[in-house]
């Protein structure tokens, strides 16, 4: 098999991935500021001088913003442990996103998963849509197009030698009674083919806020942008893929324009790209509020490289609701295991072209599931439809149709979701795995490369809408699908067990030559789940820490066995598989204790002299590991007595001395005169270690006393060691450090 690694920490950009023809569409740039805050607590703008590249994984984060699953934590008390504050919040999920004003979430979140209180911690994920091209033409009927009319204009993706669409209708199947989530920019939902069938609400989850009519939700769409913009009708032109998306699922069937696979099924519309950028909080939001509001398909034509905890938990509480999760392949025109793609439960869609051959775009793997059409498919664009019958300009130019033609997973991934609404119109009892699997079992084989059976480029084939209608009527409905739990554990030298709190890979694949593969991380309390599963027995592989995640482990553990999963097992009652690594547990030495305290104060400060080095002491307040404020944080003052005119040199060593590095702290010192004020170099600026080399010099003024005070950077720096300290502050007992003293 081929090697999965999971250990970038990223949710990366958005592979809306329309790879269409003629015209490149840019990438929109990160927001600076929300157009609408209004209902709950608006999400977070990105703001583009904080996005860090990660050099590890080469994923983008946002330093300042820390997303945290709480395991039932106080949030304020957490936010005031880390000088944080509370900018979201996510209570379906028990989590929070915080803002560090220090801009050290990497460094936040290894500290809190390292610790095991928290469910998950990981910086802020960001999203972007990557270019795609598209080409508009006016559609025009023609002898060949006849038998692929199902409303005004010709749709071959529907007909008997595609989709089969029309057999299903024939029977019956139309979606009614379902309603369809789509996870994207915001849909038009004036437009003529897809105001019939919209649910009644729309979501902004930047600004939290419902809309409940199409001109207040075509005026938030008119505010939309990279800063907030006037309602002026004029949209930016870059919104146009919801719209499209939508319509292959629900546009009505009314004799105009085109029509979706489930002409009767109703959606729901949210806005996670809008211009600019989001982050993983957003879209998390908007899959909570689509399952909260009633989708029972959800719709992600999305999708990047990486890991994230926030998404793969919003997904999970989809699917543990039954809720059936359809997602788009990718358009890497290569063996790519995506996410959203890669999680379990969800159905990977892939592209074919229009001879029912995979799409040379389509992404491909032994995670696919189906393959719909996705190459030159006639959509719906946004025109953007006013009460008063004028229209807001926008992708649609002012003499445009309403229509476009585009091509990517994006939208064979909708096609699927709409099967998946027929299905579930005529048996809403079915779980998401039980829709997928119905889909696989009438699929038609030919198009690929196993016409028998599975392949990695289409899945199990062509979805095929009459043989799944004849499977609906009076055919037997697949088994229940299972749950699978999976705690992580070592062994430690001394023979006892602790849970490994630092992300560790686990892939699990099924028997069989094609046996379908999922992966994920486990979360701070060593566990990691998979949901809506076919059942079977599956390989399972750990894989412990990523080292180059973790500089301090010389080898990763990993494990290798069998498990098994019952059809009809829940998150809620599987019991977890518990897996034992030997290998990749990192053991710190005993704990340094600090042999100066007390010594938090000019009062207390220890006594040294010039020409010595300290013993190795600790930034580290025991009393205060679970209510410690930046305020309260551990602070250490030395004295010595000098003379006027002696130039003393000072050096700090921590984590970051260029030569004996000890601990795990960035640290600062500071020298104070026998009042107590720091003392200033020539330019006024006060004195304190360089970056590079860990030291200062300074030339005593008079005869006396002098002190040095030490902490962590972080949380004496923006107040240069002044009460009240406000920077965030780290209590750990790997804050080592010692000081040398000597004259220059």
């Amino acid at each position: 098999m081929k090697r999965l690694s999971l250990a970038a920490l990223s949710l990366t950009v958005l592979l809306a991935a329309c790879q269409q023809q003629s015209t490149v569409v840019n990438p929109r740039p990160p927001v600076t500021s929300s157009p609408m805050q209004a209902g709950g607590i608006p999400t977070p703008d990105i703001d583009p001088a904080r996005i860090i590249l990660d050099p590890n994984s080469g994923a983008q984060y946002v330093s300042d913003q820390l997303v945290v699953g709480l395991g039932g934590l106080d949030s304020t008390t957490l936010a005031a442990q880390l000088g944080a504050t509370v900018i979201d919040r996510l209570p379906q999920l028990d989590a929070v996103v915080l803002h560090l004003s220090d801009g050290s979430a990497l460094q936040k979140a290894r500290q809190l998963n390292e610790e095991g209180r928290v469910t998950f911690a990981a910086p802020q994920q960001i999203m972007q849509m990557e270019p795609y091209t598209k080409s508009i033409r006016e559609p025009a009927l023609s002898p060949l197009a006849v038998n692929q009319v199902f409303d005004a204009l010709p749709q071959y993706a529907l007909d008997s030698e595609h989709l089969n669409a029309k057999a299903a209708w024939d029977a019956g199947f139309t979606g009614r009674g379902v309603t369809v989530g789509v996870i994207d920019d915001p849909v038009d939902v004036s437009h003529p083919d897809l105001r019939a069938n919209w649910a009644g609400k729309a979501y902004d989850p930047k600004a939290d806020k419902t809309y409940t009519t199409v001109q207040s939700w075509l005026d938030a769409i008119d505010a939309f942008g990279s800063v907030p913009m006037p309602v002026d009708n004029q949209v930016d032109e870059n919104i146009e893929h919801g719209t499209a998306v939508t319509s292959t699922i629900a546009a009505a069937r009314d004799g105009r324009g085109v029509v979706g696979v489930a002409p009767d099924a109703k959606y729901l519309t949210a806005a996670m790209f809008q211009p600019g950028s989001v982050g993983s909080a957003g879209v998390a939001k908007a899959i909570l509020w689509m399952v909260d509001n009633g989708a029972k398909v959800l719709n992600n034509s999305w999708g990047g490289a990486g890991f994230d905890p926030l998404i793969k938990a919003a997904m999970d509480y989809a699917l543990e609701r039954n809720v059936t999760v359809v997602v788009s392949a990718g358009n890497e025109s290569r063996e790519y295991y995506q996410r959203p793609a890669l999680f379990a439960g969800v159905i990977p869609s892939a592209a074919l072209a229009v001879n029912n051959t995979k799409a040379s775009f389509s992404s491909f793997g032994r995670h696919i599931s189906v393959a719909a059409p996705g190459t030159d498919i006639l959509m719906a664009s946004p025109l953007f439809i006013n009460d008063d019958g004028t229209r807001k300009l926008g992708a649609t130019p002012p003499d445009g149709s309403g229509y476009v033609l585009m091509s990517g997973t994006s939208f064979s991934g909708p096609y699927t979701a709409a099967t998946a609404a027929l299905i579930l119109g005529a048996h809403p009892e079915l779980d998401p795995y039980q829709v997928r699997r119905l889909m696989e079992e009438t699929a038609d084989g030919s198009v690929g490369e196993n016409p028998n059976g599975f392949d990695r480029g289409t899945g199990y084939g062509r979805i095929q809408l009459g043989e799944l209608a004849q499977r609906l009527q009076s055919g037997p409905m697949p088994a229940k699908g299972g749950a699978l739990k999976v705690l992580v554990q070592f062994k430690k030298s001394d023979g006892t067990f602790v849970t490994q709190t630092q992300p560790s890979d686990v892939i699990i694949e099924k028997d069989g030559e094609n046996g379908a593969i999922y992966g994920a991380q486990t979360n701070a309390k060593g566990l990691v789940q998979f949901a809506a599963m076919a059942p079977g027995t599956y390989t399972l592989r750990v894989g412990g820490p990523d080292l180059k995640a973790d500089t301090a482990l010389k080898e990763r553990g990993s494990y290798t066995g069998k498990v098994t999963i019952t059809s009809g097992t829940t998150l809620a009652d599987a019991e977890p598989i518990v897996v034992t690594l030997d290998k990749g547990f990192y053991e710190p030495p005993p704990p340094v204790v600090d042999p100066y305290e007390p010594n938090d104060s000019l009062e207390t400060a220890t006594q040294i002299s010039i020409g010595m080095r300290t013993q190795p002491a600790l930034i580290y307040r025991e009393s205060c590991s679970s209510s410690c404020t930046p305020v309260n944080g551990d602070v250490d003052f030395y004295k010595f007595s000098g003379t006027a005119g002696q130039t003393v040199e000072v050096a700090l060593f921590d984590k970051y001395h260029p030569t004996e590095k000890i601990g795990n702290m960035w640290g600062v010192i500071y020298i104070r005169d026998s009042t107590g004020n720091l003392l200033k170099d020539s330019a006024g600026k006060v004195i304190q270690p360089g970056i590079v080399d860990n030291k200062f010099t300074a030339k005593l003024p008079t005869d006396g006393t002098y002190y040095l005070q030490a902490g962590t950077y972080l949380h004496l720096n923006p107040t240069q060691g002044e009460k009240p300290y406000t920077g965030g502050f780290t209590n750990s007992k790997d804050n080592k450090y010692f000081i040398e003293l000597k004259l220059k």
